[in-house]
């Protein structure tokens, strides 16, 4: 099993398998389609939360980098993690669906945080991508200073979400103290074409999780 680079000092395992909650072991149009509609759109799981920022953080269609540097009233810094290859079976049971790789396609693996200037992160984030898509897009993928949204933004791609999950996690703070962090997971397309699926967890002192 490959062993990930790691770029800076981190206390959290980094699991290959992507931590999406939505059943997977179908085929993708129904995970686009039929498997989201009525109470299992996880648009609806989103008004359960209380605060309207997390409400508007976790629908937003846009790139979260800006709405978080809003929310923080300064520029954010990108920390990555650890990144590695590794194949598509590897990263999670539905993840050669959802990216249409097949069983043994490759995959990059990628852990970062965003952080404020103080180093306090907001955001960490795991992204499953798909590797070979059209040139030039691995180095948006493999940047370790410029986050990934703003990064495809410029160069052309990356304007179209789905959705596909929303709800609570453990953010593990430096005392190692747990506390419940929302959520949001989406896949991300280069045209029609899958991209990268991406999870994002959020600091619930910046983004309240209830």
């Amino acid at each position: 099993m490959p062993v990930p680079t790691r770029y800076a000092p981190f206390s959290a395992d980094f699991p290959l398998d992507f931590p999406l909650d939505a059943p997977l072991d179908v085929p993708l149009d129904a995970v686009l389609g039929a498997a989201l509609a009525g109470t299992a759109n996880p648009r609806h799981r989103i008004r359960r939360f209380v605060s309207p920022v997390t409400r508007m953080l976790l629908a937003s269609d846009g790139l979260t980098t800006t709405l978080l540097e809003s929310l923080a009233g300064e520029p954010l810094h990108l920390q990555c993690l650890a990144q590695l290859r590794a194949t598509a079976r590897d990263a999670g049971p539905g993840v050669p669906g959802l990216l249409r790789t097949g069983e043994g396609g490759p995959v990059l693996l990628r852990y970062s945080a965003a952080t404020v200037s103080d180093g306090r992160a907001l955001s960490v984030n795991h992204v499953v991508a798909r590797l070979g898509v059209a040139p030039g897009l691995e180095e948006c993928l493999t940047s370790t200073s410029i986050p990934l949204g703003p990064a495809l933004h410029a160069a052309g791609t990356g304007h179209r979400r789905t959705l596909l999950d929303v709800g609570r996690r453990s953010w593990q703070s430096d005392g190692g103290h747990a506390r419940p962090a929302c959520y949001k997971t989406y896949l991300l397309w280069h045209g029609e074409e899958p991209l990268a699926l991406i999870n994002e967890l959020f600091n619930p002192a910046a983004v309240p999780a209830g």
